[in-house]
């Protein structure tokens, strides 16, 4: 039996934020980037989905996080927190916006932050 090459995701849209991620890492030599492209990459099964409950116990107020997958709404967010993701659950958008932070898309991110100062990924 043959095995299938692997082609990475089909989406055009995910496959410009990987390039754009790996053009970044490569420009800036910044690693994050690399690593959150490779995370991005995988299948989409194996993408992590990350409750606000667990971005709640793993960041302090203003910090700036990246999640390679979907938030989720579970739990609670009580500080200010800028979060980056592929997508995000509609209570988990507006929960973490009620406590003062913003959510925003992966390449949202990349323009701000390009070096990727204080950006921590959350898996």
């Amino acid at each position: 039996m043959e095995r299938s090459v692997r082609s990475g995701p089909s989406d055009p849209n995910t496959r410009a934020l990987i390039n754009a991620l790996r053009k970044t890492s490569m420009k800036h030599d910044v690693r994050i980037w690399k690593r959150v492209a490779e995370m991005i990459a995988q299948p989409a099964r194996h993408r992590p989905a990350v409750n606000i409950g667990k971005i709640e116990r793993h960041t302090s107020a203003g910090d700036i996080v990246v999640v390679p997958g979907k938030i989720l709404g579970s739990g609670i967010i009580t500080h200010k927190v800028t979060v980056a993701a592929l997508n995000a659950s509609s209570t988990a958008r507006s929960a973490i916006i009620e406590a003062g932070g913003s959510v925003m898309s992966i390449d949202e991110l990349l323009t701000q932050a390009p070096k990727g100062r204080g950006v921590m990924i959350i898996v």
